[in-house]
């Protein structure tokens, strides 16, 4: 039997553990222990701060002390700090873009118009107002507007805002085509440069076409269509076959038309010493002639050409027009140049948007002649007006990776702009406050006008424009792929909420407007021949070069619009629809 122990003992060690716990409590109390982890309040989890989680690796290592570690060892304080700090940005610029795309609108979809009736203070309050919506109160301003979010694009770009345009891409197909060349010399032409086609004839129901294969003569066509929406060309009797027009334009780059006036608007690439606008009016046929299409290709006998000479330049260049709005009696149309703006009055006449007079004053030769202003827009190779029918916001785009807005009704335009990821060579105003931009190195995107910046005058004052708080688009196109052409088939249906571009590979894209998404339509297996509808959509367009022209528009006796392509000198249709009428079962 073990030999008892005694009490005290016991009455010892008990003293002995109360010393030890008061010591300890006192020691904690004096020197508290750092917490293993906290709550991270960018991303609301909790994170360890004596080590971190290696994401590639998905390993947690232990975090050094900045001052020894290695000075670029990934473990050290320093680093992990840094990278803490570079995820909480990145996600507060996530939630900023989701919040900005909750407010874009697009005409035609719930867009909010302005007010523009109310007399104008020329100045930089008037296109302060112009942007906001209007003057009046009610909410009306960019507060208002931005506490309203609209429908359109609303929660960023979800699949749900691409039904209408998904269900159009996917439903494309091929309707045949027009051809602007003999068939044995078809394989001998490049790609269009430029069309235009029109859908306003509802008498006939025949649709026109403008086109050029050498970049000089104005050929047109009549588009004439069966049951299926199909062009059908056996069907027009005499109406079959190419019209030129009795007009020489060198180097055409744009054919557009003016429909208040009845214009047809050709702009000449060609270096020259005044820079030209060409146009002319196709002749008309009596309402009641049921037998006679409403335009009579080919019967023009003449037309006009108005210029302007440049003092700072010997040789010039017209990259395209943008005609005007309807609600603008007074002006017919803006010209881009390599070397600013044109503004094209309704009486013929013409005068500079940018550069202004003054600043062209010298000669060339002079050595006091002023250089090229870095606060107006010099080289622009695209223009469009506000959406909405303003005949006086104006947006530009050109060779400088900047987008340039200005109000036309200010004596001497004050410039607002906003940095773009490179040179501008498409634009499009698809609704009051929000510009569709596309340029090169494979960059498009959309930008809020409400969030310009104003260009500071060399010796005035300026509110800057750099990259600031509302410099970064509200949407980007990640698939879209064009890295060096400046002359691409592009255009916008803001109806459809589809963006076509043509891509550097030869091929043709639909985007979403919305969402920025690329859209796929059906598969390229087979290609489609003859007039009957064939071919399976965009996927058989393939050619060796990028397709310069094509455009968007609404057949007579159509409801949805239908795209144009310019493949080699075939201008082909595709429509939302089916192959043959049989295929609806």
């Amino acid at each position: 039997m073990a030999p008892e122990i005694p009490g005290y003992y016991f009455g010892t060690l008990f003293l002995l553990s109360i010393l030890l716990h008061v010591a300890l409590v006192l020691s904690l109390n004096k020197n508290p222990p750092l917490p293993l982890r906290k709550k991270d309040s960018a991303t609301d989890r909790w994170i360890w701060l004596r080590g971190e989680t290696d994401p590639v690796k998905k390993k947690y290592f232990k975090i050094e002390h900045a001052h020894t570690a290695p000075p670029e060892a990934a473990w050290s304080a320093d680093a992990v700090k840094r990278r803490r700090v570079e995820r909480s940005v990145a996600e507060s610029d996530r939630q900023r873009a989701k919040v900005l795309r909750r407010h874009i609108t697009v005409a035609g979809f719930g867009a909010s118009q302005g007010r523009h009736g109310r007399a104008a203070d020329p100045g930089p309050a008037l296109l302060r107002r112009e942007l906001l919506g209007g003057g009046g109160g009610g909410g009306g301003g960019a507060r208002g507007m931005m506490m309203k979010p609209s429908r359109s694009w609303e929660g960023g770009g979800d699949d749900d805002d691409d039904t209408q345009a998904a269900a159009w891409a996917r439903g494309l197909v091929s309707k045949g085509s027009v051809p602007f060349a003999p068939s044995f010399a078809r394989s001998r032409h490049a790609n269009m440069p430029c069309l235009y086609v029109g859908g306003d004839d509802v008498k006939t129901g025949l649709g026109v076409a403008y086109a050029t294969l050498d970049e000089e003569t104005l050929v047109g066509s009549y588009i004439a269509t069966d049951d299926n929406d199909a062009t059908a060309p056996d069907s027009t009797g005499r109406r079959q076959g190419l019209r030129a027009e009795m007009i020489r334009c060198p180097q055409m780059s744009s054919i557009r038309y003016h429909r208040p006036s009845h214009k047809v608007l050709l702009t000449s690439r060609e270096p020259d010493h005044s820079c030209g606008l060409y146009f002319f009016s196709p002749l008309l046929s009596e309402p009641d002639d049921e037998l006679r299409p409403q335009w009579l290709l080919g019967e023009t006998s003449h037309y006009q050409r108005l210029y302007i000479r440049h003092r700072l330049r010997d040789q010039w260049l017209v990259h395209q027009s943008t005609p005007a709005p309807a609600s603008s009696p007074d002006l017919l149309c803006v010209i881009g140049t390599n070397a600013g703006l044109l503004r094209v009055n309704a009486n013929e006449t013409m005068s500079w948007i940018a550069p202004t007079p003054a600043s062209a004053s010298a000669p060339s030769f002079s050595s006091s002649a002023p250089r090229p202003s870095k606060h107006v827009p010099q080289e622009v190779f695209d223009q469009d007006f506000q959406a909405g029918g303003s005949p006086h916001v104006l947006l530009a785009g050109g060779r400088r990776p900047r987008l340039w807005l200005t109000d036309l009704r200010c004596p001497a335009p004050s410039w607002r702009s906003v940095p773009h990821d490179s040179s501008i060579t498409h634009l499009r105003s698809v609704a009051e406050h929000q510009v569709l931009v596309a340029g090169l190195r494979s960059s498009m995107a959309v930008y809020d006008v409400r969030f310009f910046g104003r260009e500071k005058r060399p010796g005035g004052s300026g509110s800057g424009s750099g990259r600031g708080n509302g410099s970064a688009p509200v949407l980007r196109f990640e698939g879209y792929k064009n890295e060096a052409h400046v002359h691409t088939g592009w255009d916008v249906s803001v109806e459809l909420g589809l963006v076509a571009a043509a891509h550097d590979d030869g091929t043709v894209k639909l985007f979403s407007l919305k969402s920025g998404r690329c859209l796929t339509g059906r598969g390229s297996s087979r290609r489609g021949g003859g007039t009957g509808g064939g071919g399976d959509g965009l996927g058989g367009v393939k050619t060796d070069t990028p397709v310069r022209a094509l455009m968007f528009q609404t057949m007579p006796r159509e409801r949805l619009p239908s795209l144009f392509v310019g493949e080699g000198p075939l201008l082909k249709k595709f429509s939302l629809g089916v192959r043959e009428l049989g295929d609806e079962a």
